[in-house]
């Protein structure tokens, strides 16, 4: 799309109350939105929610943008618009973006129709977990003292008990 204003141009037009101008900075800015969306891999289900959160960037560089900085608005919304992206997924991270990655394949189901029973998603947690801990969640599942599983790891008690805790945690 050829735009035949400048972002400053733009920019005065809209503080000037001219609501044109917004609706041509949106189109000009969709395709930078859609390449940091492609740039931060973000799933394809959550694409839609990601290009709204760069509208309202948008929205918020134009408003807030003020060129005695010597920056160029385009810059200052890319920055602005990178740094809400990396936010969400900090906050959403354990939401969103779970991944468990298998060494084992046989704990997936043979089929996508296949009904899931309860000791396959407790395979599926152990995914979640360290190797240390698979070690101690399989012992006190042996029913193994805390000072027993310690012994037979031969870590010291504390240790035993932290790593009970990240399992609780993780499932």
């Amino acid at each position: 799309m050829e735009c035949k204003y400048n972002d400053n141009e733009l920019l005065y037009l809209f503080s000037e109350g001219i609501e044109e101008a917004l609706e041509i900075l949106f189109d000009k800015y969709v395709g930078l939105i859609n390449k940091r969306i492609s740039a931060f891999k973000i799933q394809i289900r959550f694409r839609d929610d990601f290009f709204q959160e760069g509208m309202m960037a948008l929205l918020t560089a134009i408003r807030s943008y003020c060129d005695m900085y010597n920056k160029t608005f385009n810059k200052y919304f890319d920055l602005i618009l990178q740094r809400r992206f990396i936010k969400i997924m900090k906050s959403e991270k354990n939401y969103i973006y779970r991944v468990v990655l298998y060494d084992d394949y046989s704990l997936l189901p043979l089929k996508l129709n296949e009904e899931v029973d309860s000791s396959y998603e407790n395979e599926v947690r152990l995914g979640l977990l360290s190797k240390k801990e698979k070690e101690v969640y399989l012992l006190v599942k042996d029913n193994c003292s805390i000072k027993e599983i310690s012994e037979k790891l031969n870590v010291d008690v504390k240790s035993v008990y932290n790593c009970l805790y990240r399992i609780k945690k993780k499932t």
